[in-house]
């Protein structure tokens, strides 16, 4: 094995045993050294090399590298996956379908006022490849392309305009609804839910 990849080997190894805790740099440097072969030399297989050289078992080795792959697809989006339990479910899905999921799921979330949690996220999985349906890797049913579609399409103005409203029911919960009602709030939903539900015809 050439020194340089010897050393970044090294490095590797070194930054996976010093930072147990984070699941995305371990999954990174576990992809890297699988990706060229960096254990080559010291383990006949990635699996033993983690086995007896990381003391690491193969399925956590490749659960956390799955991971790494979804954050790294989601990290434009700005809000990432806590842990490799928000991670696991959108690994049943393709990276535009992970996108739309974890979207999904940190609206869901925020609609309660809440953090983001694993539940959320297979919640928003199960939405996508439709509850009758088996998360098989890499096939999403072809009657859930609607609502693939459903889940995307949105304007920025309504993004905007959603973005105040729920702004401003927060401010209204922290004020103890002292500036707006909490049954005058309830019942505009329930008017809104029913004008959408009718087509928009009054």
């Amino acid at each position: 094995m050439p020194i340089e990849e010897q050393e970044r080997l090294s490095q590797l190894v070194k930054a996976i045993k010093g930072d147990i805790k984070s699941f995305y740099k371990i999954g990174c440097a576990l992809q890297e050294i699988i990706d060229n072969r960096l254990y080559r030399e010291i383990s006949d297989t990635f699996e033993f090399f983690c086995r007896d050289h990381l003391g690491l078992g193969r399925a956590y080795a490749y659960r956390t590298i799955a991971a790494a792959k979804v954050i790294k697809n989601l990290s434009p989006d700005g809000d990432i996956p806590l842990n490799e339990a928000q991670t696991r479910p959108l690994t049943k899905l393709e990276p535009k379908e992970q996108q739309l999921a974890w979207r999904y799921a940190i609206d869901t979330a925020k609609a309660d006022g809440r953090e983001i949690s694993s539940e959320d996220v297979k919640k928003a999985v199960r939405t996508i490849l439709g509850n009758d349906e088996p998360m098989v890797k890499n096939k999403t049913p072809k009657h859930c392309v609607n609502k693939l579609e459903q889940i995307e399409l949105v304007s920025p103005q309504f993004k905007k305009a959603y973005g105040l409203f729920f702004e401003s029911i927060k401010s209204a919960m922290n004020s103890k609804w002292e500036t707006t009602s909490k049954e005058f709030i309830i019942c505009r939903l329930e008017a809104l839910l029913k004008f959408i539900k009718s087509g928009g015809v009054r």
